[in-house]
């Protein structure tokens, strides 16, 4: 067995919101955080006759303070991380303690993935013989219900639980990218937790604080705390968001409002069922290891790794129709809501396990397409900034000029995606009745990409980091791709005939020595052609052998110690677009040695996040981008293989 060193490991992982991570070699280094960075703390810790040994988090709270004897731990021997848990082992000569975290964001099983909600199982041994008191201590900081620390807090105790969040409770009232949540509750379900003074919570009789009020907290957040006799165990935790998302201008509510009368009856449903859920994640866990070991222990460890970070930057609600909505938050970057550009790289994991949640992904952009506020005759690129869906902010203020906002915009992008991932649902769900709900639509942008995809103008594509660039060779084997995927939805033998006359014309201008151009009017550039994969999975055949084969021999040759970079412009490459070239090849080598060069990026990268998608491919230090569902782009070797 390999040893894997994750960049960062997810505890709990439900949505953009309700997150927290360690970012340490051993889950008692540090403090946990929230995917951006920030705090969001979590201690467990043994108290063995009466002392505590820590083995979750860091002891002392939000100070550079800490108090002697509080520093004493059972040493970790053991990480183990599948798709829907995280499993730490920790031991010394007297005792043997294992916790078990689960999110169970389970794509088969809606109504479980929709419930905001991750357990800590704790089980615990004693190794020598002795009679020993034994208690399990965890606590959670009310610093997770706030956004920032001006903020006072109030707690509350309800039949099952103890809950905290702002004193003044502003729904849905901001919205931004390394944004924590600063409204709605955080429970721990527990009927004998306590709200305790962060300093005093290990003593034997912590100072538990009157939740009969709000609390102005000035050096420190309390915590809320739970102590348990037993040597097994489960902690719930969950968070009531009160309404999630903002959609055109309306609240929605959560999706599991779907099944259940509210909060309570999920919550209590939630706790009664979790040896069942249990259950059914060590089952999925196993049935997605053992399709990702075919390509090694290494890519089962990234595929394992990956899965929590993909599906929880989203969230889960319906329309108003009862549709679903699946929204993305463009985590790292500029913090949009349902960009279509990152749903295009992520949607392999999604097309294998549940492809209603891609379209979930697609119908916002096309709402917005379709309402009054989108004035443009390509797709849009987002609609909003987490959570606030209400209107595309990229690019698009109040205050342009139609040029400032044509400068920002991705026509060509847009278009391509929107119609290769409507393509690739029909395909996977042998259904084309998505398609034939949007035809109208989907034809006009089908129509851009027939005048102006061939040869783009200078405009961005999604790799915007790297600023616009004209006659784009990438971009335009998207446009080509997408006339496609039209032609083939609707049986449309002219868009077809169109995509094989522009592919024939694509191959001469491209060519290059080496493989093909960066952009058709600069010789010898090079760039990943990750749009072309889509040739061989949606069987349109459109490219000869010769392209692919010359390609992947290009990519070889450029190859640093942590992949190909993604063009000849930098030394950086980006993670998902670095898997997507293995469709490109039935070259089981190539492929090996793809995975090696993430695995071992993500494995030795010094910058200690959930993982990052954009990274120099020479150092593996971080560019920028991390939590992002783009990581589900890593699955497309089980997509290929399966034929989809």
């Amino acid at each position: 067995m390999i040893h894997f060193r994750p960049s960062a490991v997810p505890l709990v992982t439900v949505d953009p919101f309700f997150s927290i991570w360690s970012m340490s070699d051993a889950l008692y280094e540090d403090v946990t955080h929230h995917w951006c960075g920030r705090r969001n703390p979590m201690t467990a810790a043994i108290l063995l006759d009466g002392k505590p040994f820590k083995v979750m988090g860091q002891l002392a709270p939000n100070s550079d303070r800490d108090i002697p004897n509080y520093e004493a731990r059972i040493p970790q021997t053991n990480l183990t991380v599948t798709p829907t848990r995280t499993i730490y082992t920790f031991a010394n000569d007297t005792i043997r303690v294992e916790l078990i975290f689960t999110s169970p964001l389970l794509l088969d099983r809606i109504d479980i993935l929709a419930r905001p909600v991750s357990y800590i199982e704790y089980d615990i041994q004693i190794l020598d013989g002795k009679e020993h008191d034994v208690t399990f201590h965890f606590d959670i900081s009310s610093e997770c219900s706030i956004d920032t620390y001006d903020a006072s807090v109030v707690c509350k105790k309800t039949a099952q639980s103890l809950c905290c969040g702002n004193a003044v409770q502003k729904v849905l009232s901001k919205s931004g990218d390394g944004v924590c949540i600063d409204w709605g509750y955080l429970h721990l379900a527990e009927s004998d937790a306590k709200f305790v003074n962060g300093f005093s919570r290990f003593s034997a009789e912590p100072t538990e604080l009157d939740f009969s009020h709000p609390h102005k907290v000035f050096e420190e957040y309390p915590y809320l705390m739970v102590r348990k006799k037993d040597l097994h165990g489960v902690i719930t935790i969950a968070y009531d968001d009160i309404h999630p998302v903002s959609y055109l201008g309306k609240f929605l509510d959560d999706y599991y409002k779907n099944f259940f009368s509210g909060f309570d009856e999920m919550l209590t449903t939630a706790k009664k069922e979790y040896e069942d859920i249990k259950e059914l994640c060590i089952v999925f866990d196993r049935q997605l290891m053992t399709e990702a070991s075919a390509f090694g222990e290494k890519y089962e460890k990234l595929a394992s790794l990956a899965y929590r970070q993909v599906i929880a930057a989203h969230k889960l609600v319906a329309d108003q129709k009862g549709n679903i909505l699946f929204l993305s938050k463009e985590c790292h970057s500029n913090g949009c809501i349902g960009t279509l550009d990152v749903t295009y790289p992520s949607i392999p994991l999604f097309l294998k396990y549940n492809p209603e949640l891609v379209k979930g992904m697609l119908r916002p952009i096309l709402d917005f397409a379709n309402s009054e506020d989108w004035h443009f005759d390509f797709t849009p690129h987002d609609v909003g900034q987490y959570p606030l869906a209400d209107r595309q902010v990229y690019g698009y203020q109040k205050g342009l000029t139609r040029e400032e906002e044509l400068a920002s915009q991705m026509p060509v992008e847009e278009c391509g995606n929107m119609l290769i991932c409507v393509a690739a649902v029909a395909k996977a769900e042998k259904n084309d009745s998505f398609a034939r709900d949007n035809q109208e639509i989907l034809k006009a942008w089908a129509d851009y990409l027939v005048t102006y995809g061939y040869d783009p103008g200078n405009q961005l594509c999604t790799d915007d980091f790297a600023g616009h660039l004209a006659h784009n060779c990438n971009l335009s084997l998207k446009a080509i791709l997408g006339i496609a995927s039209y032609g083939m939805l609707f049986n449309d033998s002219h868009y077809l005939e169109i995509a094989k006359e522009y592919a024939k014309k694509w191959e001469q201008d491209a060519a290059n020595t080496e493989g093909t151009r960066l952009a058709f009017h600069l010789e010898d550039s090079w760039s990943l052609k990750y749009n072309i994969v889509w040739d061989k999975l949606l069987n349109f055949h459109l490219f000869s052998d010769n392209v692919f084969e010359k390609e992947i021999a290009l990519y070889r040759s450029k190859k640093n110690r942590y992949g190909s970079p993604l063009d000849n412009r930098s030394d950086y490459t980006k993670l998902d677009w670095l898997m997507w070239t293995t469709a490109m090849t039935e070259d089981e080598s190539y492929r090996e040695e793809v995975i090696n060069c993430i695995y071992d990026f993500v494995n030795e990268t010094p910058s200690r996040v959930p993982i990052c998608d954009w990274y120099f491919s020479s150092t593996g230090e971080m560019v920028s981008f991390q939590n992002r569902t783009v990581l589900g782009g890593l699955y497309i070797p089980l997509l290929s293989r399966d034929g989809n």
